[in-house]
């Protein structure tokens, strides 16, 4: 007896600690590639798991078989994001792909799941191709004849489409790639739209269809948040800045009516949102964002840390007020908020340690002495004082400022500040209204 339970117990632990193996190779191997890192993709984020050297084209990492099942990403290049992702259900998988074109030459081995939703994605990928492109075509169509033949051709490739997800959907049934498989399925009509915005209103309304926003699996990986980011920014744009927000506003308010009472969807979501619009410096969404949703959260949901993150991002957008600046001149002091009233406002950091400052900054003197309704406010990013002291006293018609410690000063934090020169215009309300990029974007705002 006293045997038999040894060794139950020897079994057990082995059960417990029986590992894993995430293999794989690169092929063809490019010693530029050293290193994988392997995460678990949970919602926006990505859990590190893991990381191995890749030795002549083959990494191996070993992982407990009760590691959490789900969506993995294997990052070999973190420079140009280069990764793929496959579906890990507490079995061994071995991988080959070629890193310069990973998405289209992975190959599994031995995960008959993965092989099974590779296979998936492949085929149904081509086959969505065939129905876009008939599409796109019947639009420009205008012969009858033609029509028939394309909706014949369409509804053909449309048959095959559904049987392909059917036979995927039984094959996977009971496994976790059937989750994605279900919620990969795209919506088609039975014949083809006769007009573009017949067709856009078609994809934004039946986007989601086959989308199930409490299924547990793909809440636990990008699946939705992927799928999200589809729809609002591409799905849903305009050439007009006014009616691009529009549409990004109609696209929030239908994800978030989608996540319904869904908290831990809703913060992963608008998180993803924010940071978006921020990178993107739109103010106006990251505000409505943050007041309309973020911001009614439960007080524990909330991360002050993204709400300070974002709004960093956002803080020199152009329709926000300029950050306060104050400084001594001529002994006497000043602050932006307070200066007597222009039509315009010109902000420019430069240094004297860059060339390009020293070549723009002079014709910019020049060209705004005929701009007498344009006060010219320059900040010099500088590590003394010995050369501001010289270009100070040739910007005479100027308000100079001497910001010392260069990009750590804090106006040039501020102002976020990565290279000289930069220029930002603000209106007579000391709003910003135009970043421009080049010298001559400055003299074109002010129509030269």
């Amino acid at each position: 007896m006293g045997k038999k339970f040894l060794i139950l117990i020897v079994l057990f632990n082995f059960s417990i600690y029986a590992q894993t193996h995430i293999s794989g190779s690169l092929t063809p191997f490019n010693t530029e590639y050293n290193w994988v890192i392997l995460y678990q993709l949970k919602g926006v984020k990505q859990v590190y798991v893991a990381n191995t050297e890749i030795v002549n084209g083959n990494f191996s990492i070993e992982l407990p078989s009760n590691s959490p099942k789900g969506m993995y990403r294997l990052m070999y290049d973190l420079d140009k994001n280069g990764f793929i992702d496959f579906i890990y259900n507490n079995q061994s998988i071995n991988v080959a792909f070629n890193p310069n074109n990973a998405q289209e030459t992975i190959v599994f081995s031995n995960s008959e799941e993965n092989k099974q939703y590779q296979s998936y994605l492949n085929e149904a990928e081509g086959i969505k191709r065939k129905l876009d492109s008939l599409q796109i075509t019947f639009l420009a169509v205008n012969q009858t004849q033609e029509k028939s033949d394309f909706n014949a051709l369409y509804q053909k490739v449309k048959t095959h489409y559904d049987e392909l997800q059917q036979h995927y959907e039984k094959v996977t049934n009971n496994k976790l790639a059937h989750h994605f498989i279900k919620g990969n399925f795209k919506y088609y009509p039975t014949e083809l739209i006769a007009t573009p915005q017949l067709y856009l209103n078609s994809e934004r309304n039946h986007f989601f269809d086959y989308i199930n926003f409490e299924d547990k699996e793909l809440l636990n990986s990008t699946f939705l948040t992927e799928k999200i980011i589809d729809y609002v920014f591409y799905l849903n744009s305009s050439d007009d800045f006014e009616a691009q927000n529009k549409l990004h506003l109609a696209a929030i308010k239908t994800i978030m009516d989608k996540a319904a009472g869904n908290y831990e969807l809703k913060i992963e979501l608008l998180t993803t949102l924010l940071y978006a619009f921020g990178q993107m410096e739109n103010a106006t969404i990251v505000h409505f964002v943050l007041n309309n949703y973020y911001n009614k959260l439960p007080a524990e949901k909330q991360e002050k840390k993204v709400i300070e993150e974002v709004l960093e991002l956002v803080k020199t957008a152009i329709g926000n007020a300029a950050p306060e600046i104050e400084w001594i001149e001529k002994g006497k002091s000043n602050k932006l908020t307070t200066l007597a009233k222009a039509d315009h406002y010109l902000l420019v950091f430069y240094s004297s340690t860059c060339s390009h400052c020293l070549i723009e900054v002079p014709k910019l003197y020049n060209f705004s002495q005929n701009l007498s309704k344009v006060k010219v406010i320059a900040v010099a990013l500088e590590d003394n004082d010995v050369q501001f002291k010289i270009h100070a006293a040739t910007f005479k018609k100027w308000s100079n400022i001497l910001a010392l410690g260069k990009w750590e000063n804090t106006i040039a934090k501020n102002y976020g500040i990565k290279s000289t020169p930069t220029y930002f215009v603000l209106d007579q309300h000391k709003k910003i209204v135009s970043k421009p990029h080049l010298l001559e974007d400055v003299f074109k705002f002010f129509g030269n």
